[in-house]
């Protein structure tokens, strides 16, 4: 059995087994509910372990991979996931704290005038801004037919200046942005960085859209902590029982 597959296994179980967990813990949400009056937890049947442990681990600040942020925003707002990467990269380096001299801010360097017509309140949010960022490059994307160098261009300089030029504008800076993020483009960009993240104000609009938003509200604050310290603890316990189960049985030769 490769190892690869043993990984396959493991995991596979142990999502269906938080899947399993989180619907016990519905069952008791719906009965908490019942007593206390403060919790519509049966707006959450039905929905999955990844969708309710990605919310609230949002609302309850806990770290999540800027990798899987950006995957998401590709996604949502119909980007090459290379390009939102490596626009990241050029821009800032993946530094949500980083303040250009021009006063660009986070991750994909949004002025702070963009950021707020884009709906992003704390441009120093690593979700919020990279949303930020990829609903911009996907408007702009789609104001030039696609045209990857002009919404680059329009990006780094200001669709003024494209259309003053009629093309990208013969700016080293601008030229040298394009450049750049077509090289990185080649590359396999990892952020391999985890961010706390936040919810609320102008930015919660951004971050919820094209998830279940029901899901994101049902829960009350004291059973979403029961749920996640749960889920913790549970995945933990689980991820020894799978492996020790999934090691027992064969000997030194039959994983390679």
């Amino acid at each position: 059995m490769s190892m690869d597959y043993m990984n396959y296994m493991l995991y596979n179980n142990m999502y269906n087994y938080m899947n399993g967990i989180l619907r016990q813990s519905q069952i008791l949400s719906d009965t908490y509910g019942t007593y206390s009056g403060r919790c519509n937890c049966s707006q959450v049947q039905g929905a999955s372990f990844a969708d309710v442990y990605q919310n609230k681990a949002q609302k309850y600040n806990i770290e999540e991979s800027m990798d899987a942020i950006f995957e998401e925003a590709a996604d949502l707002y119909d980007v090459p996931l290379q390009l939102l990467k490596a626009m990241g990269k050029a821009e800032s380096g993946f530094d949500a704290a980083a303040v250009s001299p021009a006063g660009a801010q986070g991750v994909m360097q949004l002025m702070p005038a963009t950021a707020e017509a884009l709906g992003v309140s704390d441009p120093f949010d690593a979700r919020s801004n990279i949303m930020g960022g990829a609903k911009y490059i996907s408007d702009l994307l789609k104001k030039y037919d696609g045209d990857m160098e002009l919404a680059l261009a329009a990006y780094n300089a200001g669709s003024g200046n494209v259309k003053k030029y009629g093309g990208v504008p013969p700016f080293r800076e601008t030229q040298n942005y394009i450049r750049r993020i077509k090289e990185y483009m080649g590359t396999d960009l990892t952020t391999g960085k985890t961010v706390v993240t936040q919810t609320g104000g102008q930015t919660e609009d951004v971050q919820v859209q094209g998830l279940n938003s029901s899901v994101y509200s049902a829960f009350n604050t004291e059973m979403a902590t029961y749920l996640v310290e749960l889920m913790k603890l549970q995945m933990q316990s689980r991820m020894l029982t799978t492996t020790q189960s999934l090691f027992s049985g064969f000997g030194s030769g039959d994983l390679w």
